[in-house]
């Protein structure tokens, strides 16, 4: 008994030290600026091409909606409220994307995107959800020490605690498996005739390309069945960034841990799914999703990792640039 009253408390002891602890602020900072400048990009669409106008307003004010939202207690949407709201979301947005005022800003951006999406439910998609919840728990974080003017300003260490990059990892994981799960249909699921995208990529208005040639129709079966299998695969890539960032006891969790690792399992499930964000982005109109989606993606890998890759990254970009200017000279 007294060995697993011992154990127990190294184990508690490890995973209060896995989400509590400090860690460089770089995920979270390239969470929070691609997050705030999709906000910023969608809102600011939104607004200049008077969709917000006639999607948010109230038909008893001459738009579509049904609903007054958070709004209600001021009395209903008018029109200048709506202006007034898609640009104060979006001026928000972009000074959380650059830094200024962050905590602030993201708290408003929060604020006001969800303003907007409560107006219409049918004039809003699932990556507004996505956003508001990526940018309520970036706005408890410490987003703001690194890539911001407000670091420069202020010149401290970029630290930040972890819980809030292990969140948004979670919620990327839940992203996923809650999209395969809803795919359960003969169209989908394997053992199925694999026919979802195909269907998809016919209707005009989803489709970018217009109608496909028959002969595309086993490619789209085989792109079926790998993003079905990529979905329903997410809660093992959550363990296996949880296993890749913390040191497991007992040999199964070991064992995995060497598994996955040796087939860089965490490097290829982002890979793929960043093909797939950019095929889907390339193929189909879906608003700004792939995009909020891909916003998370930074929070999967540790900073001191992925510092390492954008160094590689500058390096071979420096090298080529050099190699050019050799060859020009």
């Amino acid at each position: 008994m007294s060995g697993a009253s011992e154990a127990s408390p190294g184990r508690w002891a490890r995973l209060t030290g896995l989400l509590v602890g400090e860690e460089d602020a770089l995920g979270l900072a390239l969470v929070r600026l691609l997050a705030c400048a999709t906000v910023a990009a969608h809102v600011g669409r939104f607004a200049a091409t008077g969709a917000a106008r006639f999607a948010l307003l109230h038909r008893d004010r001459g738009g579509m909606s049904d609903a007054h939202g958070w709004l209600e207690p001021l009395g209903g949407a008018e029109p200048w409220m709506i202006t007034l709201l898609c640009v104060v979301t979006c001026l928000a947005a972009i000074l959380g994307a650059v830094g200024l005022f962050t905590r602030a800003a993201l708290v408003v951006t929060w604020l006001g995107l969800r303003v907007i999406s409560s107006l219409n439910p049918e004039a809003h998609g699932s990556y507004d959800g996505l956003l508001v919840d990526t940018l309520f728990i970036l706005m408890l974080s410490g987003a703001g020490r690194a890539l911001s003017l407000d670091a420069w300003r202020s010149g401290a260490p970029a630290l930040a605690a972890r819980w809030p990059r292990v969140l948004l990892v979670a919620q990327l994981g839940l992203l996923y498996l809650g999209s395969g799960l809803h795919k359960g249909s003969s169209g989908w699921v394997p053992g199925g005739d694999a026919s979802a995208l195909w269907y998809i990529l016919q209707q005009p208005t989803w489709s970018r390309l217009g109608a496909l040639p028959l002969a595309l129709y086993p490619l789209t079966q085989v792109a079926t069945t790998l993003v079905w299998f990529f979905e329903v695969l997410a809660p093992l890539f959550v363990v296996a960034v949880w296993l890749r960032e913390s040191a497991p006891r007992g040999r199964a969790l070991a064992a995995l841990r060497r598994g996955l690792e040796g087939v860089r399992f965490v490097e290829v499930y982002l890979a793929f799914g960043l093909a797939m964000h950019v095929g889907i982005e390339a193929m189909m109109e879906v608003g700004p999703f792939c995009f909020a989606s891909l916003a998370l993606y930074p929070a999967a890998l540790a900073p001191a990792r992925l510092r390492a890759w954008l160094e590689r990254a500058a390096g071979w970009w420096r090298a080529v640039g050099a190699r050019r200017q050799g060859e020009s000279s």
